[in-house]
């Protein structure tokens, strides 16, 4: 009985449209924060900046997290050797993730956040992106790195950003999808193609990747001692009942995530296409793997590596019931605000309007999302 209301709950609209409410008017609220972090403290005192705008940014990532943690209840089980897990989060990370799944962003935040780092997490993201209200320029303030897709504008930006990024005071998880777009059945074709004409080894599971970037990275990142380049692969059980999607963890539906992570020595990377061409070879056989045979070691040839399921953090479930509080209390205050004041009718139009705009910019999220409105990068 019990478990059919809170399943009844997490289905409803109203619910989901409270969530997405908070997350977004919390976010306009941290814009703001932002803002007067980089007037008032960037020029004064350039670390602290950096470690108040890592609470600044783990308070609105947390609460995307709690959608997945909490709210959706699903597993994150982590695959790699013990020496590997002890370091995780203990040394800045250069990460090379898979990029094929509607959630893998989310689940990607959820893994940072399972190891600290999740208010210092930064990645390459295309610029347009950092005009979109309230997302973007979240990014934007938190100083992710915008690129133009053009590498003669991009190479600096690059170089800049990352030396800056890896000087943070506290270490910090840069995640790079190398492949430069998410993964659809026609980009597949074409990199397919792409990679049959050049007499290249052609990927099942990604695209070829492209390379610039990465090199203009790797004697930047050879620079820091306290760093690793990490391989982490997700996938899903492609028999699973509930299909890695938004709307499925919205809607309070349970997916379970494999993710499986390498350490790299940062001394062992070479600033070659060559050497990112084979890190993906490896990266394909891999997913190959586990959609195979449901693991990630018996395709490979590999002993099994037991997973690690991930606990929920409770400071996630506190920090974002705080702001649904500080939501609900804002509307209550104007609700009752205006019921005393006998304004029924504008009530129900702000109500309503309120609504649909909420609304809106939910299924916008939601249809950016999705794999098949991927960028157009990389189609040709």
């Amino acid at each position: 009985m019990t478990n059919g209301i809170v399943r009844a709950i997490k289905r409803n609209l109203i619910s989901q449209l409270f969530i997405a409410s908070t997350i977004l008017t919390s976010g306009a609220i941290i814009n703001v924060i932002q803002v007067l972090l980089h007037i008032l403290v960037k020029p004064v005192n350039k670390r602290l900046f950096h470690r108040l705008m890592y609470y600044v940014s783990w308070t609105w990532l947390a609460q995307c997290v709690f959608i997945a943690d909490f709210w959706s209840n699903t597993e994150l089980i982590i695959y790699c050797k013990k020496e590997v897990f002890d370091v995780l989060g203990k040394e800045h990370h250069f990460t090379l993730m898979n990029h094929c799944y509607e959630i893998d962003w989310l689940i990607g935040w959820l893994v940072l956040e399972k190891f600290g780092c999740l208010g210092n997490a930064r990645g390459f993201i295309k610029n347009v992106i950092k005009y979109i209200p309230i997302c973007g320029w979240f990014f934007g303030f938190a100083e992710h790195i915008f690129l133009q897709r053009s590498f003669e504008k991009d190479k600096a930006v690059i170089e800049e950003r990352l030396d800056d990024i890896l000087q943070y005071p506290d270490n910090s998880w840069t995640v790079v999808t190398a492949e430069g777009t998410r993964f659809t059945k026609e980009k597949h074709e074409a990199s397919q193609k792409f990679a049959s004409e050049r007499n290249m080894v052609p990927l099942k599971h990604h695209l070829i990747p492209r390379g610039k970037g990465f090199i203009t990275c790797v004697p930047i990142l050879k620079k820091y001692k306290n760093l690793s380049v990490l391989n982490l692969q997700l996938a899903f059980d492609k028999s699973a009942k509930v299909e890695p999607t938004l709307v499925n963890l919205l809607r309070g539906e349970k997916v379970v995530a494999h993710v499986y992570i390498e350490r790299i020595s940062i001394d062992n990377v070479e600033p070659t296409q060559d050497y990112l061409n084979k890190m993906y070879q490896e990266k394909d056989e891999i997913q190959d793997s586990f959609l195979k045979f449901g693991n990630f070691f018996e395709g490979l040839k590999q002993k099994p590596i037991d997973g690690i399921r991930m606990k929920p953090r409770l400071c996630v479930a506190v920090n974002t019931l705080l702001w649904f509080a500080l939501n609900l209390s804002f509307m209550l205050y104007y609700a009752t605000k205006m019921i005393l004041a006998g304004r029924f009718v504008f009530l129900l139009s702000i109500s309503g309007g309120v609504i649909a705009l909420f609304y809106i910019m939910m299924q916008n999220i939601i249809r950016h999302s999705k794999v098949n409105k991927g960028s157009q990068y990389g189609k040709k």
